[in-house]
């Protein structure tokens, strides 16, 4: 059974199958709901590949209130690569929800999971993703991902890409600073 992971002020709990419809009533009754639960049922709920896990999604509590959710993504177990992304409530936006929560994503990636590569990304016209995700210690810029994107509109749009390794988290990170917790 999956922990939670706590550190600072957030606290990341998993999203498993048993749990799955107390958070998705959880994120109920917000004026931004709508796209919460439809970011749970296709992204954060939990995913196998010939019996492995490949996505693991997390809500995250800050300060004893909802504020959001993180996700773990495998792209590939033989590499040792995945990916992370993030949602957070409007009305917790701002605070640093995203970018507090990824030592816990990255602990878990490295530490628990044994990963060796991170990516993650946003479309170019998100410029609060960006912001969000250039305030992470580790991230490096690789690149624009060509109309690899759909936006708000349905339409193709180009994505900015950015990466962190095992290596780039032990240099950057104390990973004692985060904590497994049983739930």
């Amino acid at each position: 059974m999956l922990k939670a992971l706590h550190s600072g002020s957030i606290t990341l709990y998993p999203i498993n199958e048993d749990n799955l419809e107390q958070v998705k009533n959880m994120f109920s009754g917000y004026p931004d709901s709508p796209e919460l639960l439809f970011e749970i049922e296709h992204h954060y709920r939990p995913e196998y590949e010939d019996g492995k896990r490949m996505k693991y999604g997390f809500y995250a509590v800050k300060d004893g209130k909802l504020a959001g959710m993180s996700l773990l993504g495998i792209d590939e177990w033989a590499t040792l690569k995945g990916y992370t992304g993030a949602d957070t409530l409007l009305h917790m936006r701002g605070q640093g929800i995203a970018p507090d929560s990824k030592p816990h994503l990255f602990y878990f990636a490295f530490e628990v999971l044994g990963l060796n590569r991170l990516a993650t990304g946003c479309l170019v016209s998100n410029t609060a993703s960006k912001r969000s995700i250039e305030k992470t210690a580790g991230f490096q810029f690789e690149g624009i991902s060509r109309e690899s994107g759909l936006n708000d509109k349905g339409e193709l749009e180009d994505e900015y890409l950015y990466a962190i390794l095992k290596s780039d988290w032990l240099k950057l990170y104390d990973k004692t600073q985060v904590s497994l917790i049983d739930i």
